[in-house]
């Protein structure tokens, strides 16, 4: 499966709100400057984060966006249903599907491939929180910094 750039944006943009968590509002251009992401893209990524709960705004000079939730309640997997929808490789392993089953279903050893597919994926991403990727990057900056 191949994320979107709008996806892999999104995720960044978060991670710099997370980076900066209780500490108010940040500028659109600021996170737009710091994640290399084209500010266009960004603004509409940020109102569908906005749509989705995740991130608060607010105009005016001290306005911008911050998070509305707590960096430890943010999955990961979540922000990429947003932008992605379901991560299921075919409808037959997707609980949220509406579609009906194929004629084959029972008698379809290539669900049971798909459906290994789709819990392997989840398992590895389901208890990742944006809190996780913005410790991490902290500890990527860390070790990388010259003391003299």
């Amino acid at each position: 499966m191949k994320l979107s750039n709008k996806t892999e944006y999104a995720i960044l943009a978060l991670m710099e709100l997370g980076q900066r968590y209780g500490r108010g509002y940040v500028h659109s251009r600021e996170i737009a400057r710091s994640r290399d992401i084209p500010p266009s893209f960004l603004e509409r990524i940020l109102l569908n984060l906005r749509n989705a709960g995740i991130v608060m705004s607010h105009r005016g000079a001290n306005g911008g966006h911050c998070l509305a939730v707590d960096p430890k309640d943010i999955s990961i997997r979540e922000v990429i249903e947003i932008f992605e929808g379901s991560l299921a490789p075919a409808d037959c392993v997707n609980e949220r599907s509406q579609m009906p089953m194929c004629h084959v279903a029972a008698c379809c050893v290539i669900k049971d491939l798909w459906q290994n597919m789709y819990d392997a994926m989840l398992e590895s991403i389901e208890n990742v929180t944006l809190n996780n990727l913005v410790l991490q990057e902290k500890r990527g900056q860390e070790a990388t910094m010259y003391y003299i």
